[in-house]
């Protein structure tokens, strides 16, 4: 509901930030990225020359480069701010020593359990050291007296959904940049690929946004006072009252829509109250009388919509029936509905870049490396869209196998242990096979052999280079159990179910390649050998994917 609030307010204009963005017309313009640390230092330097009140560089600089005492030159004609990530251990990722001239602040995101930002921590300690937030260390350099709220979570309204943005190729090649003059100016990356994508709630049909332009939101959100806060507990208290006697006379009314009005507005009151009561601790008289009154109230209301509704269970029981059969019906159409909208949108996008990249071909004259480098893009994007239908294949043809015609008795250790052979032939990292003897399912191996390859690539692509990645079998009780672990970022408690639908793909997983697909094709293989499979922490960080399958006995299957 609040969300809801929040985009139905009317947008306010940006006053106090703009930002830099390395754009795609910037990377066609002066290279691919990453920079050299000169020709970021010229952006910096052109965005003070343009009359920027100062500069948050929201870029990850750990490694020291040529060019480096320069950049630290150009952060230091102005105030700064300088990124600092979070490591996969949860210490600092600190930028390289000659650079930290200027504030250092953190850029890490507080995602909710839906992947929705809607708050940040104004302070974050990790390894022994607390850094403010990249949007209050920002909002400082125009405010020096800001006070960092140490501690406290901050709400942004969002109130400003656009900012000024300008391109870096356009600063580059001198052109002017006056919506810079007297702000606070972020630089960071926008194209397609670099960069974090995060969801506010007011972002537009739910679409991500580049992390550096949220970071500049949450940053004129603090320096226009557009923060959210709790309400008072009393006008808290009086509104759950209202809305309680509201319910009542609905239900006195007698129609069956108000009825299902009431009963919806008879649950806020009592949340209200123990929101009330839970964050901030009153205990007060007023509010304890205004309780009271509300429980009385809701009481009487109770026993009258009672004898009313006696009646209209009766009816209400002879078309249940009815009703849980059109319900069934029109959930299966949605579920269809949808999945054929989410595939369409998927299709669409190297359908889309393939004829950009061919309209790019066909309009332009360009010189040989560059008509090469974009005839190797049409390849590329081809090859995923056609990597893209045979993945949804696969998953149809799923459905259309029956288990007891496709299926035998099959020694899972066995296939393990020879895909494990295969994949550790083709692997720069070390690979810890475990796989005990004698572990026999009902299975299809050409499909149980896809499960192993699917969860040891998504392992070897989350791990840091180097990092080992563990793959073991065993029984437990009357289960196998298949457990694929990695050393990579891990994956949050609220994205863990919602990774293995089709075309999901988990905020950790970063500039990671892939389809959203590959999962997806793991649990529906999974499910069809009536087994389960889920993602839990690892044993040394990152992520542990279990499979468990039913067993059969050895003699069966050995027979």
């Amino acid at each position: 509901m609040r969300d809801a609030l929040l985009r139905a307010l009317p947008p306010a204009p940006a006053a106090k930030v703009a930002a830099v963005v390395v754009d795609e017309a910037a990377l066609r313009a002066d290279g691919p990225w990453p920079w050299d640390r000169d020709r970021l230092a010229q952006v910096i330097e052109d965005a003070f020359a343009a009359g920027a009140r100062g500069v948050a560089v929201d870029l990850l600089l750990p490694e020291a480069r040529p060019g480096d005492a320069r950049l630290a030159q150009a952060l230091a004609r102005g105030p700064s701010v300088l990124a600092v990530g979070v490591r996969d251990d949860g210490r600092w990722l600190w930028p390289d020593p000659a650079l930290r001239r200027g504030t250092l602040a953190h850029v890490s995101f507080d995602l909710d359990q839906d992947g929705v930002v809607r708050r940040l921590a104004a302070t974050r300690q990790a390894g022994g050291r607390e850094l403010p937030a990249f949007p209050v260390a920002a909002a400082r350099l125009a405010a020096p007296d800001l006070p960092v709220p140490v501690g406290r979570i901050l709400q942004p309204g969002f109130r400003v959904r656009s900012i000024p943005v300008v391109g870096a190729g356009d600063l580059l090649a001198g052109r002017p940049a006056p919506a810079l003059a007297g702000r606070i100016v972020f630089i960071g990356t926008t194209a397609a690929g670099l960069g974090d994508r995060v969801v506010t709630p007011v972002s537009e049909r739910g679409a991500p946004e580049p992390g550096v332009l949220v970071e500049a939101q949450a940053t004129e959100a603090i320096l226009s006072g557009d923060l959210l806060h709790p309400a008072a507990p009393l006008l808290e208290a009086l509104l759950a009252f209202g809305l309680a006697w509201l319910g009542a006379l609905l239900l006195a009314a007698g129609t069956r829509v108000a009825k299902a009005l009431a009963g919806a507005l008879l649950l806020v009151p009592f949340g209200l109250a123990a929101a009330s009561l839970r964050l901030f601790r009153v205990t007060w008289e007023p509010l304890t009388l205004l309780l009271a009154l509300l429980a009385v109230g809701s009481l009487a209301a109770w026993v009258r919509a009672r004898r009313s509704l006696r009646d209209a269970r009766t009816a209400a029981h002879r078309i249940s029936e009815l009703e849980q059969i059109q319900a069934t019906l029109a959930e299966t159409g949605a579920r269809e509905a949808e999945a054929r909208r989410v595939v369409a949108h998927e299709l669409k996008t190297p359908l889309t870049s393939v004829r950009g990249l061919a309209q790019l071909l066909a309009q332009y004259d360009l010189s040989a490396d560059e008509r090469a480098r974009v005839a190797g893009m049409v390849v590329s994007e081809a090859s995923r869209l056609a990597q893209m239908v045979d993945a949804l294949l696969d998953l149809e043809r799923l459905r259309l196998r029956t288990f007891s015609e496709h299926t035998r008795p099959l020694d899972l250790s066995a296939l393990c242990a020879e895909r494990a052979a295969f994949l550790r032939a083709g692997m720069d990292r070390p690979f810890e096979v475990e796989v005990a003897a004698g572990v026999w399912v009902l299975g299809d191996p050409a499909l149980l052999a896809r499960v192993v390859e699917n969860l040891v690539s998504n392992a070897c692509k989350f791990s840091p280079a180097g990092m080992p990645v563990r793959l073991g079998l065993r029984i437990a009780g009357a289960e196998a159990l298949l457990e694929i672990e990695d050393r990579g970022p891990g994956i949050p408690v609220g994205e863990r179910a919602r990774i293995f639908g089709r075309f999901a793909r988990g905020s950790t997983q970063g500039l990671a390649p892939g389809l959203g697909l590959g999962l997806a094709l793991v649990a529906e293989v999974v499910a069809w050998h009536w087994g389960s499979v889920q993602a839990d922490d690892g044993s040394d960080g990152g992520s542990c994917f279990r499979v468990r399958l039913p067993l059969v006995p050895a003699e069966r299957g050995m027979g």
